[in-house]
């Protein structure tokens, strides 16, 4: 059953404004428990919950993390299109506040949108300057984790060669970690 993204958030927001922070991160572990679980469903409820609180309440960090949640889990459930409809734009909000780490982590949140759209070649750019950002900020099991990314990729748009660089790059980083 394909759910509506805009229309359960605007029910969470009507039924759950009311909530305080402690019962909100409540409802964020037990998401991040079922989404582990692959309950995509009760976790894109509970994520969107979270969502609503943070916008009524004008936390746009936390708004922005929790849309990053919502894509990783639309994607679990092969929702690909709504997955990058959410996410799209949280790596600028993360900037702006000088967040690096969750910066780079939208952005390869929005790349894995992409690249589940069948736009290879937009996942792998950014992708790329995601390594770029955690390199700088000496994040190296983020960045062998983004490498093992672009290898796959590469390996999918025909670049052998570069796949192979790219894999022994994470395994590199793998092994100085």
């Amino acid at each position: 059953m394909r759910r509506n993204c805009a229309l359960s958030l605007k029910t969470c927001l009507r039924l759950h404004t009311d909530m305080n922070p402690e019962e909100i991160e409540t409802i964020r572990q037990q998401a991040v428990k079922d989404y582990n679980k692959r309950k995509f469903d009760t976790a894109l409820d509970r994520f969107n919950t979270c969502l609503a609180f943070y916008e009524n309440a004008g936390d746009e960090l936390l708004a922005a993390e929790m849309r990053n949640n919502i894509s990783v889990t639309l994607l679990g459930r092969k929702e690909a299109r709504e997955a990058y409809d959410i996410v799209k734009g949280t790596d600028e909000i993360f900037a702006s506040h000088g967040d690096r780490r969750r910066q780079a982590m939208a952005m390869a949140n929005t790349a894995a949108a992409l690249e589940a759209l069948g736009q290879k070649e937009e996942a792998l750019a950014l992708y790329e300057q995601t390594l770029d950002i955690f390199k700088e900020i000496g994040e190296k099991s983020m960045r062998a984790n983004i490498l093992r990314r672009i290898s796959d990729l590469q390996i999918k748009t025909k670049r052998g060669y570069q796949a192979i660089a790219s894999m022994e790059a994470a395994l590199d980083q793998g092994e100085k970690h």
